[in-house]
């Protein structure tokens, strides 16, 4: 097997690998996938493309062709979290006084007596 057409291969594995990850809402092992992902692609070619034989070409095409739409998944989902984050990030506490003291120090006066 041609060795690049292989790197794609591992490529797709580790794409794949950060779909399911994200579907399953685990951030850490997205981002390990990630970073693997990372290092395999930097020791690829510039030029792919002259690195393959006319037979692999068209088998590479499809292989970046799925990790794209891997990618396209995997932004997607890290979107919506992103946003769900904000929106949980941009609330105000339920109640201030379950907030630590450091924090409720903090706050300002007139917000500390709204209740929160």
């Amino acid at each position: 097997m041609n060795p690049v057409l292989g790197a794609l291969e591992q490529l797709l594995a580790l794409s794949e690998a950060m779909l399911t990850a994200a579907r399953n809402s685990d951030w850490e092992s997205l981002a390990d996938h990630e970073a693997q992902r990372r290092a395999l692609a930097e020791t690829l070619p510039a030029d792919l493309s002259s690195s393959l034989t006319p037979s692999t070409l068209t088998p590479a095409r499809a292989i970046i062709e799925s990790c794209r739409q891997c990618d396209a998944g995997v932004r997607e989902l890290v979107t919506r979290r992103q946003a769900e984050l904000r929106v949980v990030l941009r609330s105000p506490p339920m109640d201030g006084d379950m907030a630590p003291a450091s924090v409720r120090a903090a706050l300002p006066v007139a917000h500390r007596r709204a209740g929160g």
